[in-house]
């Protein structure tokens, strides 16, 4: 590990509870956070597959049956479908997107030099998310990228089949 990695990744050991009506008997946390302004995923030996969809564990999101549109909350479509205007989910005006958002950032901290008072949008750290190197960054990476849940190079954490089969 990189000493830029270990700001950003914590090791935590937890004992989950036993919940008879949980998945494998046991009550889980949940697989995505906020913080703040800040966003994470868990992950963890054993983890049940988990949707970025509608939330739920038992399946991934490549798998979901559920459409919810996660700007007007209609379950008739999704949002690249929606024809509402796009709002900020952070305060939910409509005159900006979160990424621009005033209030996200309070203060101003880049999750990419992990500094305060820019954000990563204005940070003119370079640092590769895939090798690590402050020489480039990720598009201009050599290295090949690889899978966040297996390592393999051969798919995406978003294709990964041992999502299905963790638990």
């Amino acid at each position: 590990e990189t000493q830029n990695q270990c700001a950003i990744m914590r090791g935590f050991q937890a004992l989950l509870r036993e919940d008879p009506k949980g998945i494998g008997g046991y009550l889980h946390p949940p697989a995505m956070f906020s913080l703040g302004a800040d966003r994470g995923t868990l992950f963890y030996a054993r983890q049940p597959p988990f949707c970025r969809r509608c939330m739920a564990y038992g399946h991934i999101l490549a798998s979901c049956s559920t459409r919810k549109c996660r700007f007007c909350g209609s379950g008739e479509h999704e949002a690249k479908d929606c024809d509402e205007p796009k709002a900020c989910h952070g305060c939910g005006s409509s005159a900006h997107l979160w990424r621009e958002c005033p209030r996200a950032y309070d203060p101003p901290f880049c999750r990419r030099c992990m500094a305060y008072g820019h954000i990563l949008a204005s940070c003119s750290t370079k640092k590769c998310r895939i090798c690590g190197s402050a020489e480039h960054e990720a598009r201009d990476c050599d290295e090949p990228k690889a899978c966040h849940g297996c390592g393999s190079s051969a798919h995406l954490w978003r294709e990964c089949p041992a999502l299905e089969s963790t638990f």
